[in-house]
């Protein structure tokens, strides 16, 4: 699968990216803002974007319905150190998120959510 990665923390990035890389052996991008991932997401179709929710700038919130604008349904998770409250929950639906994952324990969650959307690639 091709994933794009959005995250300010380059450790982050590259820790995420190699796990992904190398243990489920998936195409893996990262951007460390919400205009990079905006550019990105132009040139090429991802299979799921994994974006944080703190990002300067333009934060995940607002980076969300800019994506859904140049691909509607685009599969999209956040993984993401802020507490994901009422209010930020509610927008995250709002924007058809798919899941939700909270640092750092999130990261584990996020790999065997991965593994099985990518079996549900591989069946389709």
């Amino acid at each position: 699968m091709k994933i794009l990665l959005v995250d300010e923390n380059q450790d982050v990035l590259e820790t995420i990216g190699e796990i992904l890389e190398i243990c489920q052996n998936h195409t893996v991008q990262g951007a460390n803002s919400a205009k990079e991932a905006i550019k990105l997401i132009k040139k090429r179709k991802y299979d799921l974007i994994v974006l944080d929710l703190a990002l300067k700038v333009v934060n995940g919130l607002e980076l969300i319905p800019k994506i859904r604008k140049i691909s509607p349904k685009q599969e999209i998770a956040v993984l993401t150190g802020i507490n994901c409250n009422e209010t930020i929950c509610k927008k995250l639906s709002e924007h058809e998120v798919d899941k939700i994952f909270q640092k750092p324990k999130g990261i584990h969650e996020l790999l065997t959510y991965v593994k099985k959307l990518q079996a549900k690639h591989s069946a389709a």
